[in-house]
């Protein structure tokens, strides 16, 4: 009887973790986006991702290396990215972005304000609403990978 329990209980754990919906197993698209892109995206209603970065952001490029590389072999989703380099003009716009969609505390030292644009900040849209946002470039593949599939950004169009 436990042993038949037993068995129960981990095929329902497989089951609970493995997706849900069929997922894109092709190389991932790079995008660079403007934030009038990124707006517009929005004001689309649309679901996707992208993430604030700079070239010489230390944080964002260890993102890139360490997780983006790997994954994105086979993860067909959208990897959108603003690049906020020196005299981008898309910099104030970020920062209007961020104002309307401050930091969460969890990510802030005393140093930082909720209003301030930080690199990488990656924000999850669904249907034109932000609804998550994650600072910092210490994200495991496992952790990314759930915040991918959290969305369906990966999901197989039918």
């Amino acid at each position: 009887m436990k042993k038949i329990l037993l068995s129960c209980i981990t095929m329902l754990l497989m089951a609970g973790c493995s997706p849900s919906y069929p997922r894109d197993t092709s190389t991932a698209r790079l995008r660079q986006l403007s934030m009038d892109e990124v707006n517009e995206m929005i004001e689309n209603d649309e679901t996707f991702m992208f993430v604030f970065t700079q070239e010489t952001c230390s944080s964002c490029l260890y993102f890139k290396e360490n997780v983006l590389f790997y994954y994105i072999q086979d993860h067909g989703f959208d990897f959108n990215e603003v690049v906020l380099d020196m005299g981008s003009d898309d910099f104030q716009k970020a920062a209007d972005f961020v104002a309307e969609h401050p930091n969460p505390e969890q990510f802030l030292t005393s140093d930082l304000l909720p209003t301030d644009v930080l690199t990488p900040s990656f924000y999850f849209i669904e249907e034109g609403e932000v609804m998550e946002i994650y600072i910092g470039g210490d994200l495991s593949v496992d952790e990314f990978d759930q915040l991918i599939q959290k969305y369906q950004l990966d999901k197989i169009e039918e």
